[in-house]
């Protein structure tokens, strides 16, 4: 006679059954793709880049025309997002739904990725800079003139007061 074998962990009543393995697997914490440890890596098709934040790829390819986010290219010409910048089109896409136009949009995302950036500049510099060291922040495509001006002519005040 068979004998009925209950599985030998059985799932809790209350979990959710695992989705099934996509492409490439299962994958394990602190094994997942390598767009999840690193955020400028060109790791997301266009398809999928568009469906992990909610929109289309035309909008996606109205981002790159607008200069906020451009995408690496495969091998075989396809859009390539990192997750940085698909962050940065998820923000476009609140302020969008918010009722901003999209060149007011991406100027408003596009200072405030620039405000991060000098924010983590100042703390890579522990917070202060020596004489003649220059926190400069090097920016993407479409940065307006103020690129390259040197930290102690931007802290430098002292001409404004004097007028």
């Amino acid at each position: 006679m068979p004998i009925n074998r209950m599985p030998s962990n059985p799932a809790p009543a209350d979990r959710t059954p695992a989705k099934p393995p996509t492409r490439g697997g299962p994958r394990s914490p602190g094994r997942g793709p390598a767009s999840d440890r690193d955020a400028d890596l060109p790791a997301y098709t266009m398809g999928r880049a568009a469906e992990l934040i909610g929109v289309t790829p035309a909008f996606l390819r109205s981002l790159d025309g607008a200069g906020l986010i451009e995408p690496e290219r495969s091998a075989g010409g396809h859009r390539r997002y990192s997750r940085h910048q698909l962050d940065l089109a998820g923000r476009v896409r609140l302020l969008l739904d918010e009722g901003f136009l999209l060149a007011a949009a991406v100027r408003i995302v596009t200072l405030e990725d620039r405000l991060a950036a000098a924010h983590r500049r100042i703390r890579e510099l522990g917070g202060t800079l020596g004489p003649g060291e220059d926190a400069s922040i090097p920016l993407g495509p479409g940065a307006g003139p103020e690129v390259g001006i040197p930290a102690q002519a931007r802290r430098d005040t002292t001409a404004r007061e004097n007028m």
